[in-house]
C-alpha cells in the first residue's frame, strides 16, 4: 500500500512539472483546487444521499437530473471556477470531457487499470487559451455502493428507476459499473491571467 501510494504521488508530481517551468503550480493552488473539488463532491453526495433516505431512489434521480447541472453552475458560481464533472460514459450529454479531459481520463483510467488510482491522485495543469492562463485540475470519481441504484447493472435496478432514467436520458452510457470503478472526474478549470 505504501509502495502504491509512492507510485502514485511521484506520478501526480510528474504530471504537475510537464508542464512550463515559467507556469508552476504552487501547493496552495493545488490545495485549494482539491479542497474545490472534494467539497463539491461532498455537497452533491450529500443532497443525494438526503434524497433517498427521505424520498427513495427515484426522487434522487429526479434530483440528479433535474437539478444537479444548476446546482454544479451555482457552486462554480459562487467559487470562482468552472466545475463539472465528465465521464466517458456519460449519462447528460453535458458530461462528456472536453479534449483536455479527454487526456486526463485516459491517464486515470490506465493508471486504474494498474491498480494505482486511490483517493490521493489528482491531475494540474496550467493551460492557455487564446491570451488567458487556466489553472485546471481533475480528481477521479469512484463508484460508492451507494451509486449503484443508478448507474449498476441495469437488471439490479428498480423499474421506475429504469423508466425515469430512460426518459430524461435517452443515450445514457452510465450503466453496468461496480464499487470502486472509475466513474470520471471532477474537472475544476480557473482563470489565473
Amino acid at each position: 500500500m505504501k509502495y502504491l501510494f509512492t507510485i502514485t504521488f511521484i506520478l501526480t508530481l510528474i504530471f504537475i512539472q510537464c508542464s512550463d517551468n515559467k507556469n508552476e503550480i504552487s501547493e496552495n493552488q493545488i490545495v485549494g483546487m482539491r479542497k474545490t473539488a472534494v467539497d463539491f463532491m461532498k455537497e452533491l453526495k450529500g443532497i443525494l444521499i438526503n434524497q433517498m433516505q427521505t424520498g427513495g431512489v427515484v426522487k434522487a434521480v429526479s434530483v440528479c437530473s433535474d437539478t444537479a447541472q444548476v446546482l454544479t453552475n451555482n457552486y462554480g458560481i459562487e467559487k470562482g471556477v468552472l466545475i463539472k464533472r465528465v465521464s466517458f460514459k456519460n449519462r447528460n450529454e453535458n458530461n462528456y470531457p472536453d479534449k483536455f479531459e479527454q487526456g486526463v481520463l485516459k491517464r486515470f483510467q490506465l493508471m486504474y487499470q494498474n491498480n494505482e488510482l486511490n483517493n490521493e491522485t489528482e491531475y494540474a495543469e496550467i493551460v492557455s487559451e487564446g491570451e488567458y492562463k487556466y489553472l485546471w485540475y481533475l480528481k477521479p470519481i469512484i463508484i460508492q455502493p451507494e451509486c449503484l441504484n443508478c448507474h449498476g447493472s441495469e437488471s439490479d435496478m428498480m423499474p421506475e428507476v429504469k423508466e425515469l432514467i430512460a426518459q430524461n436520458y435517452p443515450g445514457d452510457k452510465a450503466l453496468d459499473y461496480k464499487a470502486g470503478d472509475l466513474r470520471g472526474a471532477v474537472s475544476v478549470k480557473k482563470l489565473i491571467e
